[in-house]
């Protein structure tokens, strides 16, 4: 009793207009989501069966949690593509026949390496998906069919955001169906859902509820005949427009009451089987335990029946629809029918049929398709509480899925043996591999899975148990795998990377001493520590050239390419950087590198002004980071720094997309916080003090103090310090000021040096402004003033950007003009920074009014272009008070004084001006009365003619403004 399609035509035709768009436009993907039993698959189903039959259709399952096995849905299809297109044909369209990608999944494709790469193998995998996909609907249009989304597995969900992002040529159409009943707020394909939504080649279908007459239409397919109105609106009722219950509730007999409890409503076709039939389809529920499908001749080993009585028994079931023939096996006709047919099965008779499905996958791994035995198997022993046969297979579990690039579910599965250490006897022998090594590899999973801090643990319990004098080369690597952790978690991890290389004495192997000192050098080039960086990069390079190993060489030329762009030889910079990026990929080292190269472009270019050009690089790399399915570790790091261009181009609306979704992918703590930081300047600018205070707090519970890489620790300081300022907190700014300032190492890294002395300089202002009637606090800011021009004095200037900032300082200190700066930012063509400078410059006294007001209107335009309200209300202020017209050109003036009076601007007469000097001084209304030879109630007259005149709110606010504006102080001689 098949089960039949009613209505739907609205959700076919949605379909079937995606397939037409994939088909002409470009790629498309189709989330099917609802409740269970709503028919998603049925629906599906019926559309494939529907399609042109040039269309290749593959399909695979999401196999339910808990069995460890990774990519389920993934490989069944490319098993399947693969099949169809022939296995030379599929290996011609694959980059070295697919040996170091997809063969990991599909021997049929050669034979894979027997160790897969921890660190490049994912990309590689990746990559082969995509280009196999793109290949195969090059030649014909491709539907790929993923079922039951809400149980894929980490790896699963990775695959599927990458394919979505990345497919870019037509013929292609995703189609994925979840039960999004399932999907509480903690579910992990929420997020991912949530992303993919976001894409214009996304589509989202939910399929409703049947009417009551469509439930008449499925009741009478189902039965036969049309039962009476009023029993198919009870049924109608029950099942609430389900299409499952609606055949469950048919089943249970639409006349004979209607069994209160989906479960019996399930189980109703289920009880009415012979005893046989019953006990072969308790025992497919648990060989089917975890989902997909069920061979015959794996249910023929679990209940031990002959190939005629196994299927005589089956034969009711099937003619019932609660069984239905799938290749050369069985799948239940849903998954809750399979759930409540394994509930009802005794728990002495659920373990006694996991325990026969554990032997028989044993004794033939292929009697589950898609290598996923391992997996399976221990699943099977677990749940029959067999230990030792579970310990021995979680172990092939985790290397199978290790084989696979599957580290979120090879950490879960060594987990899983590291709990289970203590009970086994002997568990060395049954591994053939110690404790150390599976806490190695469970960190080194921790790695690639985005779990750092996890991974310091494991890596951490390890060393502990390691003898290191006996063992320095397995010490060594497990020092660097932690440091590398730490480092992901903020924490600088140098301690952790010299004791690795110190471990491997100069006479040591290049081949083993390369790797910890090629990663030591770039450290060290984070932390600020220019000359033993590079004297190590150097060494590092020696090694690998002596060794071969390509890895080691593109490490160290990143590193001293990044290095030389730092010292200003842009050049020599950009050509080792390019070498490095040459030899990752002539030696195939995949996309890991190639990220990193283009972080380092990037970053040298930006350092020198050329942000076009490095805007142009981020794209590019993050194109490579797409395409290789690294968004959420290298990717994010490449676009946290890649947001910095595009704000200083002004285009802040992409840098603030980008960041967002940097921060949406939940990235390694390290790159988090660079992009809070980011995103925090940007915030600050366009006015939302409080949101860029919670980025800049966010960043610092990362960073803290403890992480002295100044290219990080410099910029956060540097935004806390703004965001204490914005808060009004002058004395909080100045001990973050401090502190940042703390410590050697300022000139090796005058690059993030100068932006924080520009901000320090207008601090100092503000605190000067503000201490007219407190000497200690003036002395205190004009003290810290002499610090920031004794730091200046001594730092290098390094190109153009540089320069501009020596300018700003050398300006907001009172040290010279505005006029160079502006020139500075002009020609770097930095609207933000030009606007701020020409808004001082416009401020600066013995302005001529007409060139103020040119100044204040060009860079009103650019802040009011930008979204910079700050700014552009600080730029109105100065308008309104000097009266200025930002609107029209100012009107010719007369013949003005030589020395113009700049309060003059501000439209105070001569006495209100000598009143203001004294408010300047911190003077009283009677003090001012007594120098003036007025009386105090006529000073207090002036004062209020005065703040209502500079639209302040108090005498204090008027003192600030008369000390920035510089009104009193002598002229230059």
């Amino acid at each position: 009793m098949a089960s039949v399609l009613v209505a739907r035509t609205a959700e076919l035709v949605a379909l079937a207009d995606a397939y037409a768009r994939a088909c002409e436009a470009g790629p498309v993907t189709v989330l099917v989501g609802g409740e269970a039993g709503i028919g998603k698959s049925r629906l599906v189903a019926e559309f494939a069966a529907r399609l042109p039959s040039r269309t290749r259709v593959v399909r695979g399952d999401c196999l339910e949690a808990g069995g460890g096995f990774a990519y389920a849905p993934f490989i069944a299809a490319m098993r399947g593509l693969v099949r169809d297109l022939g296995a030379e044909r599929a290996a011609g369209l694959l980059p070295g026949g697919g040996r170091l990608g997809l063969a990991h999944w599909l021997p049929v494709l050669g034979v894979a390496p027997d160790e897969p790469d921890p660190v490049y193998g994912r990309a590689r995998l990746f990559e082969d998906v995509l280009t196999l996909v793109e290949g195969a609907a090059r030649e014909r249009p491709l539907a790929v069919v993923l079922e039951d989304l809400h149980w894929a597995d980490p790896s699963s969900r990775e695959l599927l955001a990458f394919l979505v992002h990345n497919l870019s040529g037509p013929g292609v159409l995703l189609v994925g169906t979840y039960r999004s009943t399932d999907l509480d707020e903690r579910h992990p394909l929420r997020p991912v859902l949530a992303g993919l939504a976001r894409s214009p080649r996304v589509r989202l279908l939910e399929p409703a509820p049947l009417t009551c007459d469509e439930v008449g239409g499925l009741v009478a397919a189902r039965l036969g005949y049309l039962p009476e109105r009023g029993v198919v609106e009870e049924i109608a009722r029950r099942s609430e427009g389900n299409p499952l219950f609606v055949e469950a509730l048919a089943d249970a007999g639409a006349q004979g009451g209607t069994p209160r409890r989906l479960r019996d409503l399930l189980l109703a076709g289920f009880r009415v089987l012979p005893d046989g039939s019953r006990s072969v389809l308790h025992a497919a529920s648990v060989a089917s335990a975890w989902g997909g499908g069920l061979a015959h001749r794996f249910l023929a080993s679990v209940t031990g029946l002959d190939d005629l009585a196994l299927e005589d028994a089956i034969r009711p079931a099937v003619d019932r629809g609660l069984l239905l023939a799938d290749g050369d096996g069985y799948t239940f006709r849903h998954a809750l029918l399979r759930q409540a047919v394994y509930e009802d099965v005794l728990p002495s008779a659920r373990a006694r049929l996991h325990k026969r499905a554990g032997a028989a996958l044993q004794a033939d791994p292929d009697l589950v398709p898609d290598g996923r035995a391992a997996a399976e198997e221990a699943a099977h022993w677990c749940a029959a509480g067999e230990k030792d046969q579970a310990f021995d297979a979680l172990w092939r579990a985790a290397a199978s899925a290790r084989a696979v690039h599957a580290h979120p579910e090879q950490l879960r599965i060594l987990e899983r043996v590291l709990r289970q250490w203590d009970g086994i006897t002997e568990p060395e022998r049954v591994l053939g591999a110690d404790r150390i090594d599976v806490l190695h590899r469970a960190a080194e999973a921790c790695l690639s899975a985005g779990e750092a801090a996890r991974g310091v643990d494991l890596a951490s319990e390890a060393l502990a148990a390691l003898d290191r004098e006996r063992d320095p080369r397995r010490a060594a690597l497990l020092l660097e795998l932690r440091s590398m952790l730490r480092h992901r978690l903020g924490d600088p991890a140098l301690d952790d990377l010299r004791a690795a290389v110190a471990l491997l004495p100069d006479g040591a192997s290049a081949a083993v001493r390369g790797r910890p000192l090629s990663t030591l050098a770039n450290r060290l080039f984070l932390m600020s520590s220019p000359d033993e960086s590079r004297a190590l990069a150097a060494e590092a390079l020696a090694a690998g050239r002596e060794s071969g190993d390509a890895r080691v060489r593109a490490w160290a030329l990143l590193t001293l390419g990044s290095l030389d762009g730092a010292a200003g030889d842009l050049d020599a910079g950009l050509a080792r950087i390019a070498e490095a990026a040459e030899i990752a990929r002539a030696a195939g080292e995949s996309a890991v590198p190639l990220v990193i190269a283009a972080m380092a472009e990037a970053d040298a270019l930006h350092g020198m002004g050329l942000d076009e050009r490095a805007a142009e690089v981020v794209a590019s790399g993050m194109e490579t980071a797409r395409r290789a399915g690294l968004d959420r570790d290298q990717g994010a790091g490449l676009a946290a720094k890649g947001a910095e261009p595009l704000w200083e181009l002004g285009r802040w609306d992409e840098a603030a997309a980008l960041l967002r979704g940097v921060l949406a992918l939940d990235p390694p703590p390290l790159f988090r916080a660079l992009a809070q930081v980011n995103l925090g300047f940007l915030l600050l600018a366009q006015g939302d003090a409080a949101a860029a205070g919670e980025a800049a707090d966010a960043a610092y519970a990362v960073m803290g103090d403890r992480y002295w890489g100044k290219a990080f620790r410099l910029p956060l300081h540097d935004l806390r310090c703004r965001v204490a300022m914005a808060r009004d907190d002058l004395t909080a700014a100045d001990g973050i000021l401090a502190r940042a300032l703390d410590g050697p190492g300022l000139p090796e890294t005058s690059r993030f040096v100068w932006p924080l002395l520009l901000t320090g300089a207008r601090l100092c202002g503000e605190r000067l402004a503000r201490s007219a009637a407190d000497p200690g606090a003036a002395r205190g800011a004009r003290e810290r003033l002499a610090e920031l021009r004794d730091l200046a004095g001594r730092l290098p200037v390094i190109g153009p950007v540089q320069h501009a900032y020596r300018a700003s300082f050398r300006a907001e200190a009172g040290d010279q003009g505005w006029d160079e700066a502006v020139r500075a930012w002009r020609d770097l063509g930095r609207p933000y920074r030009l606007a701020w400078a020409l808004f001082r410059a416009a401020e600066e006294p013995g302005v001529p009014s007409v060139e103020a007001a040119g100044r204040c209107r060009e860079a009103a335009s650019i802040a009011a272009r930008l979204g910079a309200k700050p700014l552009l209300r600080d730029i109105e202020l100065l308008a309104a008070r000097a009266r200025l017209s930002l609107d029209e050109p100012v009107p010719e003036p007369g013949p003005e004084p030589a020395a113009p009076d700049p309060a003059r601007r501000l439209g105070l007469t001569r006495r209100e001006t000598e009143v203001l000097r004294l408010v300047a001084d911190g003077r009283s209304n009677r003090q001012i009365a007594e120098a003036l030879f007025i009386s105090a109630r006529t000073a207090g007259v002036h004062v209020s003619n005065i703040l209502a005149k500079l639209q302040v709110a108090s005498r204090t606010e008027a003192a600030a403004l008369a000390h920035r504006l510089r009104l009193f102080e002598p002229p230059a001689g």
